[in-house]
């Protein structure tokens, strides 16, 4: 009876290291290819300190290094969408029309007035959860950094 009720245990936790799961593989594809594409929804980001911390940070914790794609905006929006881009990183307000579309994590920095700030920030395809814990872990330890200095 005892060994009955053992079994069933073992193997639920042995699922529960699947979990969060990416319906898409993002996380496993990454693991797999050791690279992640990303892209900059502006140029201008570039220059942000943010930007380049929280890139290191997701490679030191993916063991994955980025695949910088170029493109704009609103295509560059569709690809994350579509999953044929991993990780977007622009500067987006509260009200962004993406905002039930993609998965947007934790803001690095932001601006402009506190009733509307525009925040720096990454986003990711819905869904892809243990790819958005990934990047919104990294996102908060860069963020905390940065509020500790």
């Amino acid at each position: 009876m005892r060994h009955s009720f053992i079994l069933p245990v073992l193997l639920s936790l042995v699922a529960c290291d699947a979990l969060p799961r990416d319906p898409g593989g993002t996380s496993t594809r990454i693991e797999q290819t050791r690279s992640f594409s990303v892209a900059l929804a502006d140029p201008s980001v570039r220059s942000a300190p943010e930007v380049g911390k929280l890139i290191r940070e997701i490679e030191r914790r993916t063991n994955a290094h980025p695949q910088w794609r170029a493109g704009l905006g609103e295509k560059l929006l569709q690809q994350l969408d579509h999953g044929s881009l991993d990780l977007l990183i622009g500067r987006f307000t509260a009200d962004s029309p993406w905002a039930t579309a993609v998965a947007f994590g934790p803001a690095l920095s932001s601006s402009g007035p506190k009733d509307a700030p525009i925040e720096l920030k990454a986003a990711m395809r819905n869904g892809e959860n243990r790819w958005i814990m990934t990047v919104e872990r990294a996102s908060r330890a860069i963020s905390t950094e940065a509020r500790n200095q």
